[in-house]
Parts: structure tokens; sequence; C-alpha cells
């Protein structure tokens, strides 16, 4: 199900038509016509995520339907059986989780077991974000004594295409009202929002994040700091443009349809600190383990409640990846949080400019723990980085000169000044319009990025990067 390549956008024309006939054949039959709606828009759903991965499919199944059983079972209860109900079926549907993503680093990190057969597994498209949205779903209706939805609104709420394999990771009370009320009503309103949002979104994969990848350095020179942190830069505007463009791009399909997503990024290169860059980044997850975990260890109200801040990213750094880079990319988050706090605390404050430059060199640097997999190369790039000796002029205009990197490096003067002029470009509009991408949704601007677009494209395939988690 990826929305940067042509095969999705074909897939999805024999559905419009049987829209389309469908309405034609109801048009005087307004519940048969809902009805109709909500059970295309499941078999739609469905058959894309079949053909993304046939054993994606089958374990979205198996976890989806034993959450609604077993919650529905769980509503005839009292709360303190409901407690132990939710006690034992967290875990169950964290089970296939577990084993795709995390069972060879438990046993080869932990217990030092090589265990070959778990080696290469493929873990499923979106195994981590329907997992988190149906217990999310679980937790929502069994401690907050919820009613129990039809199970066709609660399938269309677990399967609804434009966010299941990369999110925005779904809370019951915004997205589940919308589809009991589904109506695929895509009227010239809803497409004047939502087109804008799907090409900013494309801007961002196709011109952008595909060739921020292209232009960074897969062997580096070695004991050169400086293409370390080219490298760094690159990726930190890649990983933004990349998820953020499949965020928009969703956001986008969905208003399309009349439904309203959650806005999973609004704009973090532009905060000034970083607590505010963790509000605007992955907003979904963020409030998700803000709510689920945060505040059940107590949040802010204990003493240790860095302790409990600490913790929360060092699981964040583990549900993006299976390696101690992710969860030392997550330790650092949360003492860079920690130390936030107590210096807010203190009533002190930095001048805004400066405290954006921190934030964001902040997060040049632990960016490096995210795509940097191999521990011993990640030992050496700091080595690098910390040595001042590594920060050779010389070596860097040599490298840069390489006759294998002429192409490549050619992209990277464009690539960043485009990002910029976008980043910067979010900073106005969020100032002026309280909209991040305001003025890149304007129709001259959507005009220039399908200009862009088409110049900038680049053939060779690269998917989503958060379809690895």
């Amino acid at each position: 199900m990826d929305f940067s390549t042509a095969s999705f956008w074909y897939s999805l024309l024999p559905a419009i038509l049987v829209l389309a006939v469908g309405d034609w054949l109801l048009k005087n039959k307004p519940a048969a016509k809902q009805l109709f709606h909500k059970l295309l828009m499941l078999g739609l759903s469905l058959i894309l995520l079949g053909i993304a991965n046939e054993t994606t499919l089958i374990i979205f199944l198996t976890v989806t339907l034993a959450a609604y059983y077993l919650c529905r079972w769980g509503c005839t209860l009292g709360m303190t059986a409901r407690r132990w109900l939710l006690g034992m079926l967290i875990p169950l549907l964290l089970l296939p989780l577990i084993y795709y993503k995390y069972s060879y680093f438990f046993g080869s990190a932990i217990l030092q077991q090589e265990w070959d057969s778990l080696r290469n597994l493929i873990i499923p498209i979106g195994i981590s974000f329907y997992t988190f949205q149906v217990i999310g779903f679980c937790i929502d209706t069994l401690m907050r004594n919820e009613p129990m939805p039809k199970w066709l609104d609660y399938m269309n709420f677990c399967a609804y295409f434009p966010q299941i394999v990369a999110g925005p990771i779904e809370r019951r009370a915004d997205l589940l009202p919308q589809v009991e009320k589904m109506e695929l009503n895509c009227t010239r309103q809803n497409l004047e929002t939502g087109i804008p949002y799907i090409i900013l979104g494309l801007f961002f994969k196709l011109a952008l994040a595909d060739n921020l990848a292209y232009a960074m350095w897969e062997g580096y020179p070695w004991g050169n700091a400086w293409i370390v942190w080219i490298n760094n830069l690159l990726f930190t505007f890649r990983i933004y443009f990349d998820f953020g463009g499949y965020g928009l791009t969703a956001y986008g399909i969905a208003r399309c349809m009349g439904i309203s997503l959650r806005m999973n990024f609004m704009s973090p290169y532009t905060a000034c600190n970083i607590k505010d860059f963790w509000r605007r980044w992955h907003t979904s997850l963020t409030q998700w383990f803000t709510d689920y975990i945060y505040f059940s260890l107590g949040g802010s109200r204990t003493k240790r409640w860095a302790v409990n801040m600490i913790l929360v990213f060092l699981i964040s750094g583990l549900w993006h990846g299976a390696g101690w880079n992710f969860i030392i990319w997550g330790g650092l988050a949360g003492v860079a949080l920690v130390v936030h706090r107590v210096f807010h605390n203190a009533g002190l404050r930095l001048w805004a400019p400066l405290g954006w430059l921190l934030t964001f060199g902040f997060m040049v640097f632990v960016w490096m723990f995210f795509y940097t997999t191999n521990s011993d190369k990640l030992m050496d790039y700091l080595n690098w980085i910390c040595t001042p000796g590594a920060y050779n002029i010389n070596s860097l205009i040599a490298n840069l000169s390489m006759p294998t990197r002429v192409v490549e490096n050619s992209y990277i003067p464009i690539m960043l000044a485009l990002s910029l002029l976008c980043i910067a470009a979010e900073g106005i509009s969020w100032r002026k319009h309280n909209n991040p991408y305001q003025l890149l949704l304007h129709p001259v601007s959507c005009g220039i990025m399908v200009a862009l677009m088409l110049l900038l494209y680049n053939p060779a395939p690269n998917q989503f990067i958060y379809f690895a988690f």
C-alpha cells in the first residue's frame, strides 16, 4: 500500500467504478447506500492490505478479531474482571509483533543465542501501527465502559486503508464515530481540501525524501567527520519528508472521502525546544505513549517523573526497531526532555533562535543512532565526530569531488536548499495561519510542486521508511 507508486492509484480505479455504480443503484435508499459504502471500504482496505503483504493480512485479521470478541465478552464483566482480562489480552495481541520484530534481537543480544531461523524474518508491514491502535481500542472500551461498536464499524476503524500501515495511530473517540456515519461523498469541497495535501505529501516523498536518500553516502571515507555530519543532515530531512509525506498523503486521501484523520506531523523542525518538537513529531505515537504508558506510571505527579519519562522514550526507541541503536536513540531523547524540563522549572528560557538551533542540532546528532544499525560503525562515527583531527577541509573537498560521487554530490546542495525552503515556508505558515502547511497548500505552490516532482523524480525503488516498523 505504497502511495508513491502508480500501481496503488490504479488499484483504486475499480473501487471508484463500483462506488459510482452502487451509488446510482441505491440513490433512493440512504440506509442501504451507507451499508454499501461501509462494505466497500472494508473490502477495499483488506484487498489493498493483502496485495501489500499476505502475511500482514492474516496477522491483522487474527489480532483484530481476537480483540473484538474478547472485548465484547469483557464488556459483560465487572471492572475488576476487565482489568484481569486486559492484563492477559494486551500480551496476547503483542505476540505477533514480538515474534516478527524482536525475537531475533532478544535471542541474540539478550540470551546470546544464534537463532538463525529468526534472523531474516520479514516484519509484516504496519504491524506496530495497527497493533497499537487495536490495543488502544481495547483499553478505551474496557476501562472507560464504552459500548461495543458494530462489527463492521469496528473493522473499518481498524482497517481504514489510508492509515493502517504507517499511521496515524487513531483513537476510538476520533475515528470510530466517523466510520459509523461513513458516506463516501467525494464532493467538490472534500476534493479541494484533500488533493492539495496529497500533492504536498507526494512532493515530500518523491521530490525530496527519495533524492535525499540517493544523496546519502553508502560507504564513508575513513575518519572523515564532515561526511558523517552531511549524512546526518541528509537523513534528518529525509526521515521527516518521507514519514511526513506519507502522513500528509493519508490525510489528503481521507479528506477526499470526508474523513478527518489526525495530523501526524506539525512542522517539527520549526520547534524551539525539544518538548515542542515531540509535540509535533509523530503526534499520534507521542500521545499514545503519554496516555497509556506515561500516565499509567504516574506521569509528572510522582517524584520519579524523570525515570518515567526516560523509560517511555526507551520503550519508544524499542518500538521503532529491535536494536541497541534504537534504544540509545530513545534514551538520548528522553534525557534531553528531562534536561529541558529541569531547565524550564528553574525559570530559565532560551532566546528562540538559539533554542531552535540547539533543538535542530540535537536531532541532527541523534538521528545518527536511528539509521546506523551496525554497532561497530556507530562507534566509529561517534569517534570521528569527537576527534578534532577528523575535521579536515582538504579531505572533505577531496571526498566530495570523487568521480564515483559526482552525480550524487550534485544533489546535496539542491536537496538541502529545497528542504530548508520548505521548512522556512512551514515556519512562516505556522506564525501567520496557525497551519504549518498553509503556504505549501496554495494552488501556485501545488503547481510548482507537481513540476518539481516530474523534474526530480527518482526511479530507484524506495519504500516509505516507516513501512519497516
